[in-house]
């Protein structure tokens, strides 16, 4: 199943209209319409909003529907991770814990290109843990600028606008624990 026919159908599950979730979503009605019928692609940041709205939490909409063996209850073999693109911030994101069973933490990479930036300042209900694997990374917390670098861990309460840049000629990587998870927020 393709993500605008997730879209449409939760919302008529829910007895929403395109209307009322345009509303909410600050999108237009033609836009979640076109979503929809997979005539255009809703940024990140937008399904992130369309999943807090229908309550589903964001990778609901990139999952395949497939029988899960047990040792995919418990375990993402490295082939097997979901992969968020973000092109407008130069990154990827790969979901590190197994996206059906997450409760209380999830656990995702974040692979940066050089010249990526997150496309703004985040808040969350979340505490959240990073780990620079590889490079250099401005950190943004609030006024403040923190460079980090490989080795380096991070701890913040996400309720502070948070958000980073490789200003580097090299890509970053790096690993996040949240609790609880922010991928369906």
């Amino acid at each position: 199943m393709d993500i605008g026919t997730k879209i449409r159908t939760l919302r008529k599950s829910m007895d929403m209209s395109v209307r009322q979730l345009s509303e909410v979503t600050d999108c237009t009605p033609s836009f979640i319409s076109q979503i929809e019928r997979n005539l255009a692609n809703p940024s990140i940041n937008t399904l992130k909003k369309i999943a807090t709205t229908l309550d589903v939490p964001l990778i609901y909409f990139f999952e395949e529907s497939i029988e899960e063996t047990p040792e995919e209850e418990y375990i993402v073999r490295r082939e097997k991770r979901k992969k968020l693109n973000s092109p407008g911030e130069k990154a990827e994101v790969f979901l590190l814990t197994p996206s059906h069973n997450i409760k209380n933490i999830e656990m995702h990479m974040i692979v940066i290109e050089p010249g990526g930036k997150s496309d703004r300042l985040y808040v969350n209900n979340a505490e959240e843990v990073g780990y620079i694997l590889q490079g250099t990374l401005v950190l943004f917390l609030g006024d403040e600028e923190f460079e980090v670098n490989q080795g380096d861990s991070i701890y913040f309460p996400g309720n502070i606008p948070h958000g980073w840049e490789n200003r580097t000629d090299k890509e970053v990587v790096t690993i996040w624990a949240a609790t609880p998870p922010i991928l369906k927020v």
